[in-house]
């Protein structure tokens, strides 16, 4: 149900070719809604190849009818070729959520390999030429395997009414070089990038259900507390 909102009927998504990882593997995206809608929201189901448990999220909501003005762009796997593997990183031993160019760092440990420079790698330049192109409103990146929303930047407000429906804990974690939250956030002024720790294993039939809830949440723009500030 899409409450206070009006909603379009449910419609078949169109598939969006984006690029292709390191060993070809395609990276699509489905985007539900009209390309009028003043509204977009990107939601990243798996950006490390075993944390994937944003992945059946996303699939729930395509299921979903959309709100009017709302058009969502679901990236299931932006890390295809890790994913097969059930590794953190690329098929370059890249972890993405390192190689995005705000304040990028070089980064040498072999878990949290930054690659040899930003944007060294097609699945991140995917994702950076996508952003660019539709800018959402709000970006979710969803990652495991800890229980918080982490309020990286943009309106805090937002990722924090998140956290509550989903019955998570909104924080600030540390900052880290060359995320893709950070660059968002830095890049486009005026809109949200966030990331959602899922815990461990598989979504429950009831913490999806909470996620949906905040999801339109999300959609309608709700908000609480400062949109500044960090704490619950």
């Amino acid at each position: 149900m899409c409450g206070a909102l009006a909603c379009s009927p449910v419609a078949r998504a169109r598939q969006v070719l984006l690029g292709h990882s390191v060993q070809g593997r395609p990276i699509t995206a489905q985007v539900l809604g009209p390309d009028s809608a003043p509204r977009k929201i990107l939601l990243v189901g798996c950006i490390h190849g075993n944390e994937c448990a944003g992945v059946a999220i996303l699939s729930a909501l395509a299921r979903r009818p959309v709100p009017r003005g709302i058009q969502l762009w679901l990236v299931r796997e932006l890390n295809p070729d890790g994913t097969a593997a059930d590794t953190r990183q690329n098929a370059d031993g890249v972890d993405l959520n390192r190689n995005f160019p705000f304040q990028w760092e070089p980064v040498s440990n072999p878990t949290y390999y930054s690659g040899p420079r930003p944007l060294s790698e097609p699945e991140t330049r995917a994702a950076v030429k996508l952003i660019g192109r539709i800018k959402p409103a709000v970006t979710i990146w969803y990652h495991q395997h800890e229980d918080l929303v982490d309020m990286a930047g943009g309106d805090r407000g937002i990722a924090r009414r998140y956290a509550h429906l989903a019955g998570l804990r909104a924080t600030c974690l540390p900052f880290l070089p060359g995320t893709a939250p950070g660059w968002e956030n830095h890049t486009f002024p005026g809109t949200t990038s966030f990331v959602v720790e899922l815990p461990a294993g598989a979504v429950a039939s009831a913490a999806l259900a909470r996620h949906l809830r905040a999801i339109r949440s999300v959609e309608s723009g709700e908000h609480v507390g400062s949109s500044t500030a960090c704490g619950p």
